[in-house]
This record gives C-alpha cells, sequence and structure tokens, in this order.
C-alpha cells in the first residue's frame, strides 16, 4: 500500500462539516473524509491553521487522534490580525505561546508568507511586514519548521526569504507551497 502524509490540509474549514456559505449542505462528513483517506495510505495529516480561531480548532481536530498535526501561524490573506487582536508583538507571544504548550501536536509555523492575488484581504506591505515577522520567530525563538505560501511573487518571496536563507535552512528545516497562475 502507497503511504502518503497530507502537509497542508484545510480541515478546518466547514465544508468538511457539510456547511457551504453558511448554510448546511449536506450532513457533517468529517470522520468519513478521515476515514477514506486513511484507508488509502495516508499515515499523517497536517492541518494548516492561518488564524486565531483556525489554531483554536485545528487543536481540538488534532488533540485526540495520533495521525493528525497542525501548523501555527498567521496566513498572508490574514495578517490584518495581527493589528486588530491588539499589538501585533502580543499576538506573536499568543503564537509562541500555542506552539510551546502543544508542541507534540504542532509541527510547523505557518502557513505564512506572501499571496498577491488576494490583497483584497490584507495589503502587499502588511503581508510583507507579518511575513518577515513570523520568519523571525522561527529563527530567533524557536527554531521551528515552517510552512510557507507563495502565490504569484517570485522576486519579493525570494528576497525575503535570501535575508533569511541561512539561519532558516540549517535551523528550521521548511516547505514552500508555490502557486502561479498561467504557468
Amino acid at each position: 500500500m502507497r503511504r502518503f502524509v497530507d502537509i497542508g490540509a484545510n480541515l478546518t474549514d466547514p465544508v468538511f462539516r457539510g456547511i457551504y456559505r453558511g448554510k448546511t449542505v449536506h450532513q457533517d462528513d468529517f470522520n468519513c473524509v478521515l476515514d477514506r483517506a486513511f484507508n488509502i495510505g495516508m499515515q499523517k495529516i497536517i492541518v494548516t491553521a492561518g488564524c486565531k480561531n483556525d489554531i483554536i480548532d485545528a487543536l481540538e481536530l488534532v488533540r485526540n487522534n495520533c495521525n493528525l498535526f497542525t501548523t501555527v501561524g498567521v496566513h498572508p490573506t490574514r495578517c490584518n490580525e495581527f493589528d486588530t487582536l491588539g499589538d501585533p508583538e502580543t499576538h506573536l507571544d499568543y503564537l509562541k505561546s500555542v506552539i510551546m504548550k502543544n508542541m507534540n501536536k504542532v509541527v510547523a509555523i505557518g502557513e505564512l508568507g506572501l499571496d498577491y492575488d488576494r490583497t483584497q484581504f490584507c495589503s502587499i506591505e502588511s503581508q510583507k511586514k507579518y511575513f518577515e515577522l513570523q520568519l523571525k520567530t522561527c529563527i530567533r525563538k524557536l527554531s521551528y519548521h515552517y510552512f510557507c505560501i507563495h502565490e504569484i511573487v517570485h522576486q519579493t518571496f525570494i528576497e525575503i526569504i535570501s535575508r533569511w536563507r541561512d539561519q532558516l535552512f540549517w535551523r528550521c528545516g521548511s516547505f514552500i507551497h508555490w502557486f502561479c497562475r498561467g504557468g
């Protein structure tokens, strides 16, 4: 049997509970989705948590399943959360605290990075600022793996990663999810 690890499962999305755009469309089939995945050889699933609410939901999902793990971080389209939830450093401290308290289930910081395809949710400047802030945390505070998203912004992404390259790749380990429309 083949063996797989899903490293970016958005399992906190309500569609897995049968809810689409606020309306119940079918019965909750979350456990059936997991069963199908494990039956075809999925060994581990890493739930992607990209904002405070996702983090809370993801930790609840993974807590009692030895095959589920999660990330903790702020997705670029949600990085306004650093400002709207109060002081950015306080929010970063919250993220670090969650990671430290759940090290047996949190396997990476993320999903962090840049997503210029959806700037209606968060400005380019905020995305760059908080991408770098989270990278600094990976390096200086936690020496933790990180999971990056890179949507149609190759040059800027490379510039930011390059500033931290030597420290990041030797101390942390990483996965970069790269998406580019049109090839």
